[in-house]
């Protein structure tokens, strides 16, 4: 007998708990018709791909609980003396999802199986306060999910979920509830693959994707409020698990293909930016041994021919015929305006890019208590680099990889082991198309970068010319044991980390400022350094972290989780003693994270579920931080030159007196935020619909930061505390942020239908969101306005974006079902929305301390804002721009963050449909359409007060893109 209807009175699937383990879980309680534990009752699990089976028997509270499970497609099976037979399938669970089935039994005498079909078991989860979203291989592999144009990777999936915030930085896309866009941990099958030195993305590559969709299972993302088994970062925990073969072989063939022909152009642009992207791609899983080894293999590719655009802020002819004799090569470099009325040039550069990615698996049953997986990912990739008002061109080679063994023992039902090892690389090696000299250094001295407000920086990215080499070295182990009502869990893993890198950029050549255009014009810069030596270190560190959690089912509708973590991160030490013990730091020892969670069922019935929680999560010292004491003696000697001369620069330079000088506070902490959260979730108007609304709260301490105690580059050197050195950095762990948010989402899954709706209402103060990579030209966006008072840095954080939604779809359309052609059409698409990004209106001007990050006046009436077009900003009648500038010595006074950007719009479209070509064989033909509305989506406004181009956007994001696929599976 099938039910569909009156089942959720009688039994009720529930529980989405998270879990470190590659795997997923299922547990349940059976009962009789009186409500009383049924003992001994005998369930059977088989996963349907494989046959896989396991057997389990109800303890004397009637409960049972088996983990480590593959991520598939389940049958489970009840059967108990005198009852009817309960068949639950199909059951799907994906990466770290848990179900619990609450089973209430039938007499036999009424009927003798009852099956109970996946619609009709609701999904309200009864999980212990974790914040998060789950994605199977349907929403992986088939949304339109181009991201920035460069390829299919998991990014806009990531955004759907509630409390990610856009970041659009490189190698960082994506900020977490009250978290840096730094501080995301990445998995794949429950080992880290983490870049180690800065945080960012490891895959990266010309998509920025760690692995081919195709190869996914699924992902899992946290956001907040997780257990004990995560750690290292206090961001977001994006857990990926890799597809494994089946008992039946299966595999597909695709290509995916995008020509400029098809997209529209560019609002800045005056024609259609070139380009020819195709992405082939070719999967293949089964077994090798029918029910006990299986193997999977995904190889992609990304081949484009293309053109960088980049909007740069130049000179116009006039200025550059009037351009001082020893500037004139420099200003020579920048290409005339070709945006009528500005000062902007839409650069239009071919370019070429290659990528290659494989992901190999393999997984044994060895036998009923043990199995095995092993597993390999390898990237390779090359791309063209343009950078600055110069077009300056260089190469980038990067790779990774990632070697795994897992091993999952069951001793018994109640009890499960897993083990873990892995080794991970990464490099980077760059290579200039062009000499990094800059014009003509007979006139102008050794330049290899020119900075000056209001126009495109001269010169290669700071971050280019890297030689950097990555190893991680990894083991976990956890142990899981269930009993009564407690799954207890402990774990540890260490991570052996060894950084071997360098970054011989322009300041090795020579770095060249000025205030404004005006006296970059007449030649008279306000400063000139350069480094001498080589920046080259071996850095390493262990990370060993260890946690011990219960899940405690008090009762059938209250469970709490009770964790603790300890993290151990070693101070880091270059291998070969190239950085003296005077520019290392004390230890951290006291990493000591507690973790709650409760969940409570107000009703039998179980539609409704309260969650709350509280823990603390610590974040690793990014090793691009602690590791800028590379910058100094005897490794590296930084000299500064305050107004110097042409063209010998350093002439009359001081240069026995230091600067650039790198220390850390010897008491540098560990840093760390507390998450509270509160949340319902609610079952709507079907089993399979549910609303979830939430409040998040993150208050984080000791964050990273730098700053300059002895002055910026503009303080002449006699008026310096300390005049015996020159420009100091102090790394210090004493930022702070809080985050508030409310966030709401709707899921409403049916055969031919799946919505998802995911609202956040936000709000995001810091004192400063991100910290230097370099001990020169340091934005100034991370500095402080006056060093000894904070507070007046305190605002809306780089990341605080109010308002952000989504809304996800996929539906077959219900037209001709039974016709060969017209019928079976799939429609699915993402819909993206969000208010804009926060900015500081900066005076053009340095602060009395010699950094160029002063601030305007706040003046009422002083600004007008706009509510449409490229421009935000503009000076009211009668208002001038050196009214709003402070006198030297004087601070300005309007707050860090106060206006924003223009907000987001997209709609991301696809339709396709799957022609049969033989029995086990079909033809999918699929297009897709990025931003289907062509709705123009202005990139930052300039916030500097003396740039030509002051509150207006000089880029904007992609438009209308259009993209074909083709994919023959089997």
């Amino acid at each position: 007998m099938r039910v569909t209807s009156w089942v959720g009175a009688a039994c009720l699937l529930l529980f989405r708990a998270d879990a470190q383990n590659i795997g997923t879980a299922i547990g349940g309680t059976i009962r009789d018709p009186q409500g009383l534990a049924v003992e001994r009752a005998s369930i059977e699990v088989v996963l349907l791909e494989s046959g896989a089976r396991w057997d389990l028997i109800t303890d004397r509270t009637g409960s049972f609980d088996i983990a480590g499970l593959p991520a598939g497609v389940y049958r489970v099976t009840v059967t108990a003396p005198g009852f009817a037979r309960m068949v639950y399938e199909p059951i799907s669970l994906t990466v770290s999802q848990k179900r619990t089935l609450r089973v209430e039994l039938a007499p036999a005498i009424q009927r003798s199986e009852i099956t109970v079909t996946a619609e009709a078991l609701g999904d309200v989860g009864l999980d212990e306060g974790g914040v998060g979203r789950t994605f199977n291989r349907r929403l992986m592999g088939e949304l339109p999910v181009v991201s920035g144009g460069t390829g299919r990777n998991f990014v806009s999936q990531v955004l759907l979920t509630p409390g990610v915030t856009p970041a659009y930085q490189a190698h960082r896309p994506f900020a977490t509830a009250g978290a840096r866009s730094r501080n995301n941990n990445y998995m794949i099958d429950s080992t880290d693959y983490n870049e180690i030195e800065g945080g960012l993305l490891m895959g990266r590559g010309v998509s920025e994707q760690l692995l081919p969709l195709d190869s996914i299972e699924g992902m899992q993302v946290l956001t907040h409020n997780y257990k004990a088994e995560y750690g290292r970062n206090n961001g977001a925990v994006i857990s990926v698990v890799t597809r494994r073969g089946t008992n039946h072989w299966n595999g597909s063939l695709y290509h995916y293909l995008r020509n400029e022909r098809l997209d529209a152009r560019n609002a800045f642009d005056p024609v259609r930016a070139p380009l020819k992207a195709n992405t082939p791609g070719a999967a293949v899983g089964g077994p090798l041994l029918r029910d006990r080894l299986f193997v999977f293999a995904n190889y992609e590719g990304l081949i484009r021919r293309f053109t960088s655009t980049s909007t740069i802020q130049t000179l116009r002819p006039e200025q550059k015929a009037a351009a001082a004799e020893p500037v004139k090569a420099l200003a020579a470099l920048y290409v005339d305006p070709n945006v009528p009325g500005t000062n902007l040039h839409r650069a239009t550069v071919g370019l070429g890019a290659e990528m290659h990615n494989f992901v190999l698996r393999g997984d044994g049953h060895l036998s009923d208590k043990h199995r095995a997986t092993v597993r390999s990912i390898y990237l390779d990739s090359d791309t063209h680099v343009v950078a600055g008002a110069a077009l300056s061109r260089s190469r980038r080679d990067i790779g990774s990889q990632s070697h795994a063994l897992h091993h999952n023992w069951t001793p018994s039902h109640r009890v499960m082991n897993e083990a873990r090892v892995q080794f991970s690389r990464f490099r980077i090696l760059d290579r200039f198309d062009d000499p990094p000299q800059l014009g003509d250094p007979a006139r102008n001295g050794q330049v290899g970068a020119v900075f000056v407000p209001g126009l495109t920086p001269l010169g290669h990215f700071f971050f280019m010319a890297q030689r950097n080499l990555q190893n991680s070295f990894q083991w976990s182990d956890d142990l899981t044991i269930f009993r009564g009502g407690h799954a207890w869990k402990a774990g540890a893993a260490v991570r052996r980390q060894q950084l071997n890198n360098g970054t011989l950029n322009s300041a090795f050549v020579g770095q060249l400022r000025f205030l404004n255009i005006g006296q970059f014009l007449a030649g008279r810069p306000v400063s000139y350094s350069r480094n001498i030596g080589t920046p080259f270190v071996g850095l390493r560190r262990t990370e060993t972290h260890a946690y011990v959690q219960d899940d405690w089912r008090l009762r059938p509708g209250l469970t709490l989780s009770l964790g603790l973590r300890y993290e151990l991160n070693t101070i880091p030490y270059e291998v070969n003693g190239l950085i003296g013990d005077a520019f290392r730091f004390r230890g951290d020892h006291n990493n000591f994270a507690p973790r709650f969670g409760i969940a409570w069922t107000p009703r039998q019935s179980g539609e409704t579920v309260v969650r709350a929680g509280y823990g603390v999560y610590y974040n690793v010292l990014e090793l691009s931080f602690v590791g800028l004491t590379r910058f100094n003696p005897p490794l590296i000697r930084t000299l500064v030159n305050a107004n110097p001369r042409f063209p010998d620069l350093l002439a009359g330079a001081q240069t026995a007196i230091p600067s650039g000088l790198v220390l850390p506070d010897p008491n540098l902490r560990t840093p760390y935020a507390q998450h509270f959260n509160l949340q319902v979730e609610r079952q709507l108007f079907t089993p399979a619909a549910k609303l979830t609304v939430g409040y998040l709260g993150t208050v984080a301490r000791k964050l990273p930061r730098a700053v300059l105690p002895n002055g910026g580059d503009g303080l002449p050197q006699a008026r310096r505390p300390d005049p015996a050195v020159g420009v100091v950095i102090r790394l210090e762990s004493a930022a702070r942020s809080r985050y508030d948010g409310l966030e709401a989402g709707v899921e409403w899954q049916r055969k031919d239908l799946l919505l998802r709706a995911s609202y956040a209402w936000s709000k995001f103060l810091d004192e400063v969101s991100d910290f230097p990579t370099t001990n020169t030209g340091i934005d100034r966006q991370l500095l402080a306005l006056e060093e000894r008072n904070w507070r007046l840095n305190w605002g809306p954080s780089d990341f605080d974006v109010r308002h952000v939604g989504s809304v996800v779809y996929s539906y077959v359309l219900p037209f001709y079902k039974t016709h060969r052609w017209l019928g079976g059409w799939q429609i699915q698409g993402i819909v993206s929305a969000h208010s804009g990004r926060p900015f500081t209106l900066f005076s053009g001007t340095d602060n009395p301390v010699g950094v160029n990050n002063n601030r305007i006046l706040h003046v009422p009436g002083s600004l007008i804002r706009m509510q449409q077009g490229p421009r935000t900003l503009a000076l009211a009648t009668g208002i001038t721009a050196p009214q709003l500038i402070p006198v030297p010595g004087q601070l300005g006074t309007l707050g860090r963050n106060t206006e924003r950007s223009r907000g987001l719009f997209a709609w991301n479209a696809s339709l396709f449909k799957a022609f049969a070509v033989a029995e086990r064989v079909s033809l999918q033909l699929r297009g897709e359409v990025l931003n289907l509305l062509n709705n123009v989506n202005y990139g930052m406004p300039d916030g500097v007060l003396t740039s030509p181009n002051f509150g207006q956007a000089i880029a904007a994001f992609d438009p209308r893109q259009v993209q074909f696929g083709l994919r023959l599976s089997f």
